[in-house]
C-alpha cells in the first residue's frame, strides 16, 4: 500500500497534470492499494490568503482577482484534459458551489470589516478541493476508479486555526475506516492535503508542509508500505541544483538526519511533523521528482546505508525579516521585556503566520523574525500594533536563509563557512548554529543567495561528496 502526495509543481498546467496522471496509473498498476493526496495549484493558496484579508479591509477587488485565478484556471485544464461531457458538466458544478462558498466568506469579512484565523482556514482550503476534485475526473476518465475525499472527513484536529494539531488516534481510526474499504474495492481515494477539522466539524488547516503531514498520517493510519511526496527536484540534493548544477542527490537519509534537514530548511524540502508518524512506525519515506519518475530519488528510513553521505545546503528564498527595535530611554513602563516579544511571536502563531527565525535582545531591545514574503505585510502589522510608537518597525522584503548541514566537518562548520563567506566577501545579516556544530544557518540579501550558496558548496566539499 502505497501514499503518494504530490506537490503544487504536479499541477502546474495541463500538461503537468497528465504527466501526473500517469505517475499515478503507473504505480496503480504494479499495487492496487494507492492514495493520492493533493496539493493546491501554485500559487492558489496565497491568492486566497490575500483575498480574505485584503476583503476584511474592503479589498472586494482583491478578491474578485482570486476568485477569477480560482475558476479560470482549474476550468483551463478541466477543458483539456476532461474529454467526457456528463463529467464535466458535474465538475463544473461542483466548483461552482465552492467558488460560491468563497462568495460568501469574502463578502461577510467584508461587511464585518475583520476576519478570523478560522474565517481564512475555510478560504484556504478551497485550493486543495479544487484540485482534488479534478484529478478524481480525470482518473475516472482514463479508467482507474478514483473518488474525491476532502480531508476534513478524515483527520481530526484542535481548534488552532492556521495550525491545527490533529488528535492521532481519532484521526487513525476515521482514516482507516473510510479508506481501507475503498481500497479494497479498487478504488484510489483522492483526497485533499493541508486540511482537517475539528470535532464539530470546522474546517482547519495544518500549517505550511500540512498537505505531506496528510499524506504521512494518512500513511501511518494504514501501516503504508511507503509514503512519497513528489517534488521538482531528484530528493534533497547537497544544493538547490538551479544554483549549483553538479548538485547531487542524498540516497539515503535516517529519519534524525532528515529532520534536521527539515528544521533547517523552513518546510521547504520537508516538514519535521511530516517524519513523526511514518519515525514512530518504520515506515519509508520517498521523496522523488514528478519529471523524472524514473530517478529513485532520497529515502529516508530507520536504517540507511551506513556508507550514505548526508550533507547539504539548504537555501530558502522569498523570504522577508521585520525588526522592531528601540534607540531611545523609554520609561518604565514602556521597557522592553520578554513578555512582549512573546506576545507578538504567538500572536504571528495564532495567525498561521510560519516564522523561520526569530532573535530578541533585551540588552538592545529589539525584536527581528524572518517569515514568507506572502506573510510579511500583515506580519509588520501586528509588529506596529503591539510595540506602539516608541518602536520602529522595518520591513525588508527580499532575503533568504542559507543553512549549511555537515556532521564531517563537525565543531568547525561555522568557522569554515563564515570564512568561505568572508573570502568572497559576502556580508550575512544574522546568523544561527547549533551547540554541536553540525549546522550553521545565515541570512543574506537575496541578491547573495547563488553566490553564496555555489562558494560554500565548492569549499566545504559538498562537490565532491
Amino acid at each position: 500500500m502505497r501514499i503518494m502526495k504530490f506537490g503544487a509543481i504536479a499541477f502546474a498546467d495541463a500538461l503537468r497534470v497528465r504527466d501526473t496522471i500517469r505517475i499515478i496509473k503507473e504505480q496503480h498498476a504494479k499495487d492496487p492499494s494507492v492514495v493520492v493526496v493533493c496539493s493546491a495549484l501554485p500559487g492558489i493558496t496565497d491568492a486566497l490568503l490575500r483575498a480574505a484579508r485584503a476583503a476584511a479591509h474592503g479589498g472586494e477587488q482583491e478578491a474578485d482577482v482570486a476568485r477569477r485565478e480560482l475558476w479560470n484556471r482549474h476550468r483551463q485544464i478541466a477543458e483539456k484534459l476532461v474529454t467526457d461531457e456528463w463529467e464535466r458538466e458535474m465538475l463544473f458544478q461542483r466548483l461552482a458551489e465552492q467558488l460560491k462558498q468563497l462568495d460568501r466568506m469574502t463578502r461577510a469579512m467584508a461587511t464585518l470589516g475583520e476576519y478570523s484565523a478560522r474565517g481564512i482556514d475555510a478560504i484556504a482550503s478551497l485550493g486543495e478541493r479544487f484540485a482534488a476534485l479534478i484529478i478524481a475526473v480525470i482518473l475516472r476518465q482514463s479508467g482507474v476508479a478514483a473518488q474525491m475525499i476532502d480531508a476534513t472527513e478524515l483527520i481530526v484536529t484542535d481548534a488552532h486555526f492556521g495550525v491545527a494539531r490533529p488528535y492521532l488516534d481519532e484521526s487513525f481510526t476515521k482514516i482507516s475506516e473510510r479508506l481501507l474499504p475503498m481500497l479494497q474495492a479498487g478504488i484510489i481515494p483522492v483526497v485533499t492535503g493541508y486540511t482537517g477539522a475539528t470535532r464539530n466539524g470546522v474546517v482547519t488547516t495544518l500549517g505550511r508542509g500540512g498537505g505531506d503531514y496528510t499524506a504521512a498520517l494518512i500513511g501511518a493510519a494504514v501501516n503504508a508500505t511507503e509514503v512519497c511526496l513528489w517534488t521538482d527536484v531528484d530528493g534533497i540534493l547537497t544544493a538547490d541544483p538551479k544554483i549549483v548544477p553538479d548538485a547531487k542527490p542524498l540516497p539515503e537519509l535516517s529519519y534524525a538526519e532528515a529532520a534536521e534537514m527539515a528544521t533547517l530548511s523552513g518546510s521547504e524540502i520537508l516538514h519535521l511533523r511530516t517524519l513523526m508518524p511514518l519515525a514512530t512506525r518504520c515506515i519509508p519515506l520517498r521523496i522523488a521528482n514528478v519529471h523524472s519518475p524514473e530517478q529513485p530519488g532520497t529515502l529516508v528510513t530507520a536504517l540507511p546505508t551506513p556508507t550514505h553521505a548526508s550533507g547539504a545546503i539548504i537555501s530558502t528564498r522569498g523570504l522577508a525579516l521585520i525588526a522592531a527595535s528601540s534607540s531611545s530611554l523609554p520609561t518604565y513602563e514602556e521597557a522592553w521585556t520578554a513578555e512582549l516579544a512573546a506576545t507578538v511571536t504567538a500572536r504571528l502563531s495564532h495567525a498561521g503566520i510560519e516564522t523561520l527565525l526569530a532573535h530578541q535582545s533585551e540588552l538592545d531591545r529589539t525584536l527581528m523574525v524572518i517569515v514568507r514574503q506572502p506573510d510579511a505585510t500583515y506580519t509588520k502589522e501586528i509588529f506596529e500594533q503591539s510595540f506602539g510608537k516608541d518602536y520602529n518597525v522595518t520591513l525588508h522584503s527580499t532575503v533568504a536563509l542559507v543553512s549549511i548541514i555537515s556532521a564531517a566537518h563537525g565543531t568547525v562548520l561555522p568557522s569554515l563557512a563564515m570564512y568561505a563567506l568572508g573570502r568572497a566577501q559576502i556580508n550575512h545579516i544574522a546568523s544561527s548554529r547549533s551547540l554541536h556544530g553540525a549546522y550553521v544557518s545565515f541570512v543574506l540579501p537575496d541578491e547573495s543567495v547563488a553566490s553564496a550558496v555555489q562558494i560554500l558548496h565548492s569549499d566545504l566539499g559538498f562537490a565532491s561528496t
